[in-house]
């Protein structure tokens, strides 16, 4: 449990994200926060906290766990190397991409 003072710019959003662009391939953003915010006041003044989310939104959490899960079946991460002084060093961004992009990727 997180004990914070300052107020939260977003409470519990979630995010589905499928993004299509002409000429390009389509992709989608997956985004569910782990913690639940659950606003409280005691006599030092307003604050929240957050809770782990499985507590408040079961169904939630379950799908999108079956979705992650599904889109780590198929797709892997991305991975490439770039300059870092002098150097190549490997980068590991948080995106998964599909089988058939890496392919496009390594034949373009």
């Amino acid at each position: 449990m997180i004990r914070r003072k300052t107020p939260s710019l977003s409470k519990n959003k979630h995010n589905f994200i499928i993004r299509i662009t002409p000429g390009q391939k389509p992709y989608i953003m997956l985004s569910l926060p782990k913690g639940f915010q659950i606003d409280l006041e005691d006599e030092k003044g307003k604050y929240y906290i957050y809770e782990d989310i499985r507590e408040h939104q079961p169904l939630t959490y379950a799908f999108f766990d079956e979705v992650t899960n599904y889109m780590k079946k198929i797709t892997k991460p991305l991975r490439f190397s770039a300059h870092a002084a002098d150097v190549l060093q490997e980068q590991k961004p948080s995106v998964r991409i599909s089988k058939h992009a890496v392919n496009d990727r390594s034949n373009a």
